[in-house]
């Protein structure tokens, strides 16, 4: 608790107290939050939410795609990011914001994740292709079969926004696919819930790898699980090691950027077309990638911090 007994704090607290004081504040705020944006946006619109089936297809009007967008960042803003601001303030000893939250990290740390970024990039790809290409056993082909439908709506979605290539329709898909999932995200996965398992496991590593498994987990596409897994493990050590949540949030956006305006030059098309190279010699030229990438993060570690 803080000197003052009129602020709410529950830094002290238990880390299962911790951790269910966070899931209630995201529910209970986003839900409330993402309600109103969503009744707003309707009117706003002129949607029908009853069709929103309709919204999936490919053949849906610019006012359809503008309000899909609109409930994106909503959601974005209503579960991460307004609640990841909330329980950061309520996790300090005395809830309050000072200037050096925000302060950014020096120069050549952000040019390392920039370099890490550039090798994790055919590391997921590699991942991704494997991942797509699993099969589970035949007596969970219809769990497969959903798993699949489930996400190809959810890629449709996806696909039909990035489909109108103008200058104005990237930055919205930047703000929606990179700035607000990078920043939200992080906040959530690597400032509130890894500072609570690290308490809770009493190690960095386990706190880090079991978040990364939540990460991926919770977008809900298991052919795409590993590539987010991996990616997963990249920001959080980025914050174990680093003691920034600047460092992550850089490396997301990075990551989600390069894919938008990938598709932006490509007019909308499809970038994740697997290489015409054998897997074996894909996975012979990841080594150099995978030895950079271990090397920088392993260059955040500081001496004076903790594993824990």
């Amino acid at each position: 608790m803080g000197d003052n007994p009129s602020y709410f704090s529950f830094n002290g607290k238990s880390p299962l107290n911790q951790l269910f004081i966070s899931l209630m504040i995201i529910l209970v705020v986003g839900t409330f939050l993402f309600t109103g944006f969503l009744l707003a946006g309707t009117k706003i619109f002129d949607i029908d939410f009853g069709n929103w089936g309709d919204l999936v297809s490919k053949n849906i009007d610019e006012d359809s795609s503008r309000f899909m967008r609109f409930l994106l960042i909503s959601q974005d803003i209503s579960f991460l990011i307004i609640p990841g601001i909330i329980i950061l303030i309520l996790m300090k000893p005395v809830p309050k914001v000072s200037l050096s939250d925000l302060k950014l990290p020096p120069v050549n740390e952000i040019a390392l994740v920039i370099i890490l970024a550039i090798c994790i990039f055919p590391i997921t790809s590699f991942t991704g292709q494997l991942n797509s290409e699993m099969q589970l056993p035949v007596w969970l082909s219809g769990l497969e079969r959903w798993i699949r439908e489930k996400e190809d709506g959810a890629n449709r979605i996806i696909d039909i926004l990035m489909i109108h290539s103008t200058l104005r329709t990237l930055v919205f898909n930047l703000l929606m696919i990179a700035v607000l999932p990078a920043i939200g995200e992080e906040m959530i996965f690597r400032g509130v819930f890894q500072k609570i398992f690290c308490k809770l496991f009493k190690s960095g590593h386990l706190a880090v790898w079991v978040i990364a498994f939540l990460f991926s987990a919770v977008h809900l596409q298991f052919f795409g699980f590993l590539p987010r897994f991996i990616l997963g493990l990249v920001f959080g050590y980025l914050f174990l090691w680093s003691g920034t949540l600047w460092l992550p949030v850089i490396s997301h956006f990075l990551n989600n950027a390069v894919s938008v305006i990938a598709v932006y030059l490509h007019g909308g098309m499809d970038v994740n077309i697997p290489p015409d190279i054998s897997l074996w010699k894909q996975l012979i030229g990841l080594s150099l990638p995978i030895i950079i990438s271990i090397i920088i993060l392993l260059s955040f570690r500081k001496e004076t911090r903790s594993d824990v």
